[in-house]
């Protein structure tokens, strides 16, 4: 006849698993989301006016952004934006951002649904596709996109994008043999560079009315 275990045995491994179990799951918690920063400091025609700073977090697929700029001269805040956007792989799910401009106050939000991604904005409710892309140049594959979304409108913006080759620059004190390239829309001109391990590390944009805003990587 068979003998049932003891009940003390059975608790007893009951509790071993219980306490390897939370062993497990107390490391899992604890082993932080993989981040990236990018501090810029931000000229317009060579006169400092301010810093751009974002911080991507990624967790496998997930990806979260901050970024925050502070534009202003002569201890005047005239440009002030705070974006926070959520990534599944390489597709916006989510947006949230608050744009001051000169007093003026500015919201977009966005999400995906079961419908695509819809934007809430100064143009009104738009809704776009599944698989969306903002202006995100920490990720090189807006390189590869044919419209990218305007965090500060909800424009869904046109873009050609063309490659410029290879060209030296100085980051940080340091000259890095690194990749150009152009991104055009109706407005502006957006170059950009990208290090040999394709970290995004610098940007110049020209407006339509010849204003050159330039970043340079802290």
């Amino acid at each position: 006849m068979a003998v049932a275990p003891a009940p003390c045995y059975r608790y007893g491994k009951s509790l071993a698993l219980s306490i390897f179990l939370t062993l497990v799951l107390g490391l899992l918690a604890a082993i932080p989301a993989f981040a990236r920063e990018w501090h810029f400091d931000v000229s317009v025609d060579g006169l400092s006016i301010g810093s751009h700073d974002l911080v991507l977090r990624e967790n496998g697929d997930a990806r979260t952004v901050q970024s925050d700029m502070h534009f202003g001269l002569l201890g005047v805040n005239a440009y002030r934006q705070h974006a926070e956007e959520t990534w599944q792989a390489n597709c916006l799910s989510r947006l949230e951002t608050r744009t001051e401009e000169k007093g003026n106050v500015t919201t977009v939000t966005g999400g995906l649904n079961a419908d695509g991604f819809a934007i809430d904005g100064p143009r009104g409710h738009e809704r776009l596709a599944p698989c969306v892309m903002s202006f995100a140049y920490w990720n090189p594959l807006v390189l590869k996109q044919t419209h990218l979304l305007n965090v500060q409108t909800g424009a869904w913006t046109p873009v050609t994008v063309q490659a410029l080759g290879k060209e030296q620059i100085e980051i940080r004190g340091s000259s890095i043999a690194a990749d150009h390239f152009r991104i055009d829309t109706e407005r502006n001109r957006i170059e950009v560079w990208y290090s040999p391990e394709r970290e995004w590390i610098g940007l110049r944009s020209t407006t339509r009315d010849g204003h050159v805003l330039t970043y340079r990587l802290r």
